[in-house]
């Protein structure tokens, strides 16, 4: 083998050690939640921590939803009889409000373990 070749060889190697000492990406944790007679239906749900979440929100009422958490860092409006998502980074454990801007109280908690 040729020092070019053993140069190749050993670059080589070096790459794919490090491709698998990269650490995974954590696979995103989906919610479904819905939102009938102004209640969020679950009001409280569980996620695990350090994982990307995304909420699908179902908006069941005639009237628009404001699905908001300042905590979480988000608000997006659901129109009426429609879907929104809502795609969050991942978090440390603990207790996480959110609530429902148009109706004050329609709120609940997302407990990240």
């Amino acid at each position: 083998m040729t020092l070019f070749e053993k140069a190749q060889a050993a670059a080589a190697v070096a790459l794919l050690a490090t491709a698998f000492a990269l650490p995974a990406r954590a696979a995103e944790t989906t919610i479904e939640i819905s939102v009938k007679d102004n209640k969020f239906q679950p009001a409280e749900m569980k996620a695990p921590a350090d994982t990307p979440i995304v909420f699908k929100v179902k908006n069941l009422d005639g009237a628009p939803v404001e699905f908001e958490s300042e905590p979480l860092e988000f608000e997006t409006v659901i129109k009426p009889n429609m879907e929104g998502i809502v795609k969050i980074k991942a978090q440390k454990p603990g207790r996480y409000e959110f609530f429902d801007d148009f109706h004050q109280g329609n709120k609940g908690t997302l407990i990240i373990e």
